[in-house]
């Protein structure tokens, strides 16, 4: 065998076995989240392929470098590898111990997971979407370029409407699923009622003026 192709041979093994490292971050994480969400439904069983892993050729994923910027892969843009998400829960999960979820990557992990459990709820597009980016928020402390800025304002303002503002928080704890519940059925009237939408939220959106 030539040096080329032992060099990619062991540069695919690394590679799957990271993956496999990355999805057993994932499932825990969809776990945490699915419990955190409970009394607003059950989200169901982790599935890779929601991330596009096993969709795209997980060899395709795996070679491709994992040096790329941090950020986050729309679960509306199929064509993005989810090289981005790999690469977050790994080191997500390096960093946990000393930071917790204080972390960019956590951030963008917990869009992805939230915006995908959102989706198996029932909500949709951008409404998912910002639902994903408002968790995210209010568990790492960060803001996500992901979903409308003034539907995550709400989001992270309604979580800690009734608690101290610190983002050192139990999945677990019943005061947070209270609150989670309470945002779920908000962001679904929202989408279910154009017209509340306009006033609980369009209303409060600043519109800036072009400068010429």
């Amino acid at each position: 065998m030539e040096l080329e192709e032992l060099l990619k041979d062991r540069e695919f093994d690394e590679g799957a076995k990271r993956l496999n490292e990355a999805l057993l971050i994932a499932q825990r994480e969809w776990e945490n989240v699915r419990s955190s969400l409970e009394l607003s439904g059950d989200i169901g069983e982790f599935d890779k392929e929601d991330f596009m892993i096993g969709v795209i050729a997980e060899d395709v994923i795996i070679r491709e470098p994992l040096l790329s910027p941090t950020k986050s892969v729309s679960v509306y843009a199929p064509t993005f590898y989810p090289m981005y998400f790999v690469k977050n829960l790994l080191t997500m999960d390096q960093k946990l111990a000393k930071e917790g979820y204080s972390t960019i990557e956590a951030l963008y992990v917990f869009v992805e997971i939230a915006a995908k459990a959102a989706e198996r709820l029932g909500l949709k597009g951008s409404f998912s979407m910002s639902f994903g980016a408002g968790y995210a928020s209010a568990r790492a402390g960060w803001i996500a370029e992901k979903g409308y800025p003034v539907e995550r304002e709400l989001f992270v303002k309604m979580f800690f409407k009734n608690r101290k503002k610190s983002y050192d928080w139990d999945f677990y704890c019943s005061s947070v699923q209270e609150n989670l519940s309470g945002i779920f059925i908000k962001f679904q009237s929202w989408q279910n009622d154009e017209d509340l939408y306009k006033k609980e939220v369009k209303s409060k959106a600043i519109v800036k003026p072009m400068l010429v």
